[in-house]
């Protein structure tokens, strides 16, 4: 370590393996799981994280589950949540119980009770009530449902045509 920095008790660097603690922070380091009350990954990663509170900035993660999630400049594939908050991040499937915020982001799939999204795209998205502006959305709920109709009905005839 370098003059003047130093490692505080529950702060990991390097490979951390398999962390369980009350309060974790990772910092330009890595791990396979981490189960605490309060997560901070500062340019670090990890596999799946289950916590109260989930910050991320610059970092990633596989499975992140918490009651609070927020990736800053970060990427999440799977993020459970009951509030998530996404900002210059990115994505593949955001679940919130609650509200699902995206700021300058982008997200494969939103499902949540209440989305606000600025400035973002989307593939697909399910809320009850959406706030957006300045959002590119692939499909809404009427552009999925009619998808699936429509591939439905291809595969049925193809499934139909192979039998013969």
């Amino acid at each position: 370590m370098a003059d003047g920095e130093q490692e505080r008790p529950n702060e990991r660097r390097g490979d951390a393996g398999d962390v369980v603690a009350g309060a974790v922070t990772l910092r330009q380091a890595g791990a396979r799981s981490v189960h605490a009350r309060e997560v901070s990954i500062r340019q670090g990663g990890a596999v799946r994280v289950e916590a109260q509170e989930v910050e991320v900035i610059q970092g990633g993660i596989v499975l992140a589950q918490g009651h609070e999630v927020e990736v800053t400049a970060g990427g999440v594939v799977v993020a459970l949540a009951d509030e998530m908050e996404l900002e210059a991040s990115k994505a593949v499937a955001v679940v919130a119980r609650g509200e699902a915020g995206l700021e300058q982001s982008a997200a494969g799939v939103v499902a949540a009770s209440s989305a606000r999204v600025t400035d973002s795209a989307v593939g697909v998205i399910l809320a009850r009530h959406v706030e957006a502006r300045n959002v590119r959305v692939l499909f809404g709920l009427r552009e999925a449902l009619a998808f699936g109709a429509a591939a439905g009905a291809v595969l049925w005839t193809l499934g139909r045509w192979r039998g013969r």
